[in-house]
């Protein structure tokens, strides 16, 4: 039987590691942290989906979480978020990137985080014996032809009653300003999102396939998320300045689109699933 903590769950601060994990920063680091001192965190799409997962992250028992995974975890933010929050958890951050692995490591040892340990490999080479309370995989399953996405291996690694999280964007874009303007990202995109097929209902499918019972399913990054995106895409154009001025606006945005219903439509989907 699992054991539940007795302990506070601690606040979900997204991003406080940005100092160290991301180069731009790191390239010019007193002027990072004056620009962090006075507007926190400062990757609009990163801080978008950062209130998203947060907000999933409340619906689930997260006392009863002694072993997570975070399933191609980046520069591990969001390892490093929820360490902080559930300091009684052990966190494996999950990376086959070298160079982010390395970033992770050295983030981990320089702030000294004993809860999260950092494994270099593919979520099929983890020991057996680890099994996990939860696994999460935020905007990873896009960059995965279907044929390879490790629903399966994710399905074996929990324990039963264990809980997967996967968030992705969703087949079906919708934009604001016109398509042309974005031609550069758009390549991007093609070059890069292999496995953006789904909708909310195929996504859903694909868990119940694999045997997961849906927790919850949701859209989000309606239309007030997908301006400030698209407007922070064209002050990123104008440079460093314009990018930092914009900003707040930018994430006044996104707390606005958290506001309205995005129930039947939205740019990012994401479900959970129980074994």
């Amino acid at each position: 039987m699992s054991t539940t903590y007795s302990g506070k769950i601690g606040k979900f601060t997204f991003g406080k590691t940005q100092l160290l994990t991301s180069y731009r920063m790191q390239k010019y680091p007193s002027l990072a942290k004056l620009a962090y001192r006075l507007l926190g965190y400062t990757n609009v799409g990163n801080y978008a989906r950062s209130k998203v997962v947060i907000r999933l992250l409340r619906k689930l028992p997260l006392r009863s979480f002694h072993q997570i995974v975070d399933m191609g975890c980046g520069y591990g933010e969001y390892s490093f978020m929820i360490a902080d929050a559930l300091p009684q958890s052990k966190i494996t951050a999950l990376e086959i990137d070298p160079e982010r692995v390395d970033r992770v490591r050295h983030t981990k040892q320089t702030l000294n985080i004993p809860n999260v340990s950092i494994h270099d490999g593919k979520i099929e080479t983890l020991p057996n014996d680890q099994q996990a309370d939860f696994i999460f995989s935020i905007d990873v399953f896009e960059h995965i032809y279907e044929a390879e996405m490790p629903f399966k291996a994710c399905y074996d690694q929990l324990k039963e009653g264990g809980y997967l999280l996967v968030k992705m964007p969703n087949i079906s874009q919708k934009t604001i300003f016109p398509d042309s303007l974005f031609q550069e990202h758009q390549q991007w995109l093609d070059d890069e999102h292999v496995g953006q097929i789904y909708n909310l209902e195929g996504l859903k499918k694909r868990f119940t396939d694999e045997g997961f019972s849906i927790v919850h399913a949701s859209y989000s990054d309606g239309f007030w998320a997908r301006l400030a995106w698209e407007l922070s895409y064209f002050a990123k154009k104008g440079g460093a300045i314009a990018q930092l001025l914009f900003l707040p606006i930018a994430k006044l945005l996104i707390h606005v689109d958290l506001l309205f219903d995005n129930s039947k439509s939205g740019n990012a989907i994401q479900v959970i699933g129980q074994k």
